[in-house]
């Protein structure tokens, strides 16, 4: 699932052609993926909405065209990429390992769920294989536009990413820290795979509980969630399933994972083989040397 640096990267790939464009028509090919409203109304209120600016919460990208806006988050396997017929499109590439399907741009397709066309000819495309994205378009003025973003808490790459009431959260909680830092009150756009890396970083087991950390142990994954975003943020994101960016290219993150699905594979500083556990329903990977608390 594309975590906080991916959907950054994504935001970031999108704003060289979204800001000022005026929507010409919003084409809703699978209904499961979007929310609110119905396809229809979708469809009406964006005919002639222009882009103002684009945000990122979390996991969540926020399209502002006033008086709409427009939340994309996207699931396991969303992709959202810009098309220019003045490009050529370019087959789908899957890579061996991972699987992940690729291209710079691409025609519609079975996968591609709503376009959001322009007068010039370009669009924007929404791709899900298994569409677990949703797409949710309100009035600025709508009480569930503010009850959508109240559910997300503080993002590590912002200045809302503040110590006391991470500490206190942290120390006040019976539950493993792994499900603490996956918790988007907690922690917005942090997943399995920097939840994992993080806590390496802290030398912080996965399972053991917020309560029983010293603050000095909080303290360092406080400042490991930031590290590895801003980490694999630089890197493009983390590529191993679906996610590419706006212009179809993936991250190279996974090259640089110090843990995340490599349970079973030796540990790059210690050597000893990584572990794998279950923690709040998902796959852990950690070292026993290295994350000795």
């Amino acid at each position: 699932m594309p975590e906080l640096p991916e959907v950054e990267t994504v935001r970031r790939s999108l704003l060289p052609y979204l800001p000022g464009r005026v929507i010409e028509d919003a084409l809703v090919r699978h209904p499961k993926v979007l929310v609110f409203p119905d396809p229809g109304t979708f469809a009406r209120q964006l005919r002639g909405a222009r882009f103002e600016r684009l945000e990122r919460r979390g996991k969540l990208l926020i399209f502002h065209l006033p008086p709409l806006v427009l939340l994309v988050h996207l699931g396991m396997t969303g992709q959202l990429t810009f098309r220019d017929p003045s490009r050529s499109d370019r087959p789908f590439e899957r890579h061996p390992t991972t699987g992940l399907q690729r291209t710079v741009q691409h025609e519609v397709d079975s996968h591609t769920h709503i376009t959001l066309l322009f007068g010039d000819g370009c669009a924007v495309h929404y791709r899900d294989i298994r569409k677990f994205g949703k797409w949710r378009l309100f009035s600025q003025d709508h009480p569930r536009l503010g009850l959508e973003l109240a559910r997300l808490g503080p993002d590590p790459l912002t200045s809302d990413w503040q110590w006391e009431p991470f500490f206190r959260t942290v120390r006040g909680s019976q539950r493993a820290i792994k499900a603490i830092l996956l918790d988007q009150a907690v922690a917005a756009g942090v997943g399995n795979i920097y939840a994992d890396e993080a806590l390496f970083e802290a030398g912080v087991r996965p399972a053991i509980k917020g309560a029983k950390l010293s603050a000095r142990r909080i303290g360092k994954i406080f400042s490991a969630v930031p590290s590895v975003l801003a980490k694999a943020l630089a890197n493009g994101g983390t590529s191993f399933s679906d996610y590419v960016d706006a212009d179809g290219k993936k991250g190279s993150n996974q090259e640089q994972l110090l843990v995340y699905g490599r349970y079973g594979e030796p540990c790059f500083r210690c050597q000893n083989e990584l572990e794998r556990s279950t923690v709040a329903q998902r796959t852990s990977t950690w070292c026993k040397v290295c994350q000795r608390t």
